[in-house]
């Protein structure tokens, strides 16, 4: 845990790298997923990140994202998602 932000928690999220984090701040429901996950330019749909590693990791990861239940997204790429957050990551997961 990082002492940011009400406490940051650190998330392990292999996939796009083998050393990819994210950052989850309870406190806020506020969550930063680096380039495991991405909103598309087109649209804004949430979508798992391109160019991964290993893209099944990349899924789980979303999965294990979602479960934060955080509100608000912060991507790597795009636009963030500025409520409801964990069902765009849920969906991420399916794509």
């Amino acid at each position: 845990m990082l002492d940011i932000g009400g406490g940051a928690h650190i998330v392990h999220v292999p996939g796009h790298t083998h050393g990819s984090i994210a950052l989850h701040l309870p406190e806020h429901g506020a969550l930063f997923t680096g380039d495991t996950v991405a909103a598309s330019p087109v649209d804004g749909t949430v979508m798992p990140g391109v160019f991964n590693l290993d893209r099944a990791q990349v899924l789980a990861a979303c999965l294990r994202l979602a479960e934060l239940d955080a509100d608000v997204a912060c991507f790597g790429h795009g636009d963030p998602a500025l409520r409801q957050a964990a069902r765009s990551l849920r969906n991420a997961a399916r794509a």
